[in-house]
């Protein structure tokens, strides 16, 4: 009888053992399609090593629009290639896909863990998000419309004085704005130390937040390897960007609580957080005060930058939109005064000008979330924990919405064509989307309007006055900035001068 019983619970366990390996098969092979992995190696000798998202647009068409990329020792993530995928996950359910991949290098070692941009899905999380709101919503946009304008002006003034120098110009100015908001921190010169510490940090911060960067990433206990080990070099890059986050945010931030202290604080997002605590009457702690302050201006800082840098680009490339454009700012204007927010609705194709400046070369090509549940999506199985990315450029160059998308033309967005407006794509997804939006393309807005009015792009040329043609290529990182280049930035009128500098004079901020 025991013998009976024995056999029963051994026919029991193999019955629920069978069960349960067809269940995990049956997952395997409801995993998306994708390139054929090597043995350990998965798919790394098929990754490319720049303008990823054109290859992962090209294995879309190839497999299918959602796709499994596999790395090291049997770990993948999924690519999103369609506008489809990536709102039926990101957007619809938005509830289980807004978490971020937990990277070790950009969170443990560089110490980005805490930010807004890399914070895990939580109650932390949506505390900063309702901060952000708050301060970054539609009544607040007018509050920064003077701001806006005055930094704009500063813009043009740099531009007549040295042209060459464009790129920092752009930088100073959205460094500007966003230190300005979040603090009230005047920035004194392109060279401002602040400013300098930010781009240095954005830039480890591009190449350390893309999945599959670094080996630690992989292989997380590598982060506990000495940094004074030949193949540390890693640990001893993150000690360096480690120090220039937290110089990023003591500066500015201790700068606020000294000035409160002090009575000379100037007006500001973390001020008015910070008196309201100093008050009792506010609910944030002075940790994540701090936090959504520093993503606040890091936000912005190079995603205008990668823009500005497009636009310039494309108007070298495309006179015939740059002219158009500058005579509906004309028509506006009459060339008596400077652009301003007010003037947007009655800018309908320097508004496409724009749109198509963030569609055409995303500023951020890809981005990766994280799935807090096991779920199904058609028939593919998606694993808790997974990192999805959305290829944002793909979704922006899919032919069926936009025809020609290798094209640069601003019609597309007018009447009768009416494409979709990129910024849901460009601005993020579901509950990680951007809360500055409105001041980001407030922003760019602005500055493309003014350049329009003021100057005229045009290609550079070589000793013998013939033009130098730019290379189209553009840098990976969270932040996709085109390869530097060289233009003639020149004012369109002899009167140029003389009307900024009579902006200048009325500046209010």
């Amino acid at each position: 009888m025991a013998s009976l019983d024995a056999s029963r619970i051994v026919i029991l366990c193999v019955v629920l053992y069978g069960a349960f390996l067809l269940r995990w098969l049956s997952k395997r092979t409801r995993l998306p399609p994708g390139p054929f992995p090597f043995p350990l190696l998965g798919n790394l000798p098929h990754l490319p090593r720049s303008q990823e998202w054109t290859t992962y647009a090209d294995w879309g068409k190839q497999y299918g629009d959602v796709i499994r990329v596999c790395t090291l020792f049997g770990r993948s993530f999924y690519v999103l290639n369609s506008r489809k995928s990536i709102t039926d996950l990101l957007d619809a359910r938005s509830h289980i896909y807004s978490d971020r991949p937990h990277l070790v290098m950009a969170n443990d070692i560089m110490g980005w863990g805490d930010t807004v941009v890399m914070s895990h899905y939580g109650q932390r999380f949506r505390n900063y998000r309702k901060i952000l709101k708050n301060g970054l919503g539609q009544g607040a946009i007018r509050t920064y419309v003077p701001l806006l304008e005055d930094e704009a002006v500063s813009y043009l003034e740099s531009l007549v004085e040295t042209p060459k120098s464009f790129v920092q110009h752009f930088r100073r100015t959205s460094g500007a704005i966003a230190l300005k908001i979040a603090y009230g921190y005047d920035i004194t010169s392109d060279g401002d130390t602040l400013l300098h510490i930010t781009e240095q940090a954005l830039n480890m911060f591009s190449i350390a937040a893309l999945p599959g960067m670094w080996l630690v990433d992989t292989i997380p206990f590598l982060k506990y390897a000495p940094d004074w080990l030949p193949f540390a070099e890693f640990k001893r890059q993150g000690k360096r960007t480690r120090q220039l986050i937290v110089d990023m945010i003591a500066i500015p931030f201790e700068g606020v609580k000294r000035q409160l202290k002090d009575g000379t604080a100037k007006p500001s997002f973390t001020a008015e957080l910070l008196e309201a605590n100093r008050s009792n009457k506010g609910v944030n702690s002075e940790d994540d005060i701090k936090w959504v302050a520093t993503g606040l201006y890091t936000g912005q800082a190079d995603t205008t930058v990668a823009a500005m840098e497009t636009f310039f680009l494309a108007m070298m490339l495309h006179p015939d939109v740059q002219v158009k454009a500058q005579a509906e700012v004309d028509r506006v204007t009459s060339r008596q005064r400077l652009p301003k927010l007010d003037d947007r609705e009655s800018l309908p194709y320097v508004e496409s000008v724009v749109r198509e400046v963030l569609r055409w070369h995303p500023v951020v090509t890809m981005v990766a979330h994280a799935v807090t549940q096991d779920d199904t999506y058609r028939t593919y199985h998606v694993p808790k924990g997974t990192t999805l990315v959305a290829n944002i450029w793909a979704a922006l160059h899919d032919e069926d919405v936009y025809s020609k998308p290798e094209e640069f033309r601003p019609e597309r967005f007018l009447p009768p064509e009416n494409a979709p407006n990129p910024d849901s794509f460009v601005f993020g997804f579901g509950r990680r989307s951007c809360p500055g939006i409105l001041v980001a393309h407030a922003t760019i807005f602005l500055l493309v309007a003014s350049t329009l009015a003021a100057f005229t792009i045009s290609k550079e040329t070589d000793a013998k006055g013939a033009p130098l043609e730019p290379e189209l290529i553009y840098c990976s990182g969270v932040v996709s900035r085109p390869k530097a280049f060289e233009c003639k930035v020149k004012p369109r009128f002899t009167t140029t001068e003389e009307l900024i500098s009579q902006a200048a004079e009325t500046r209010n901020w």
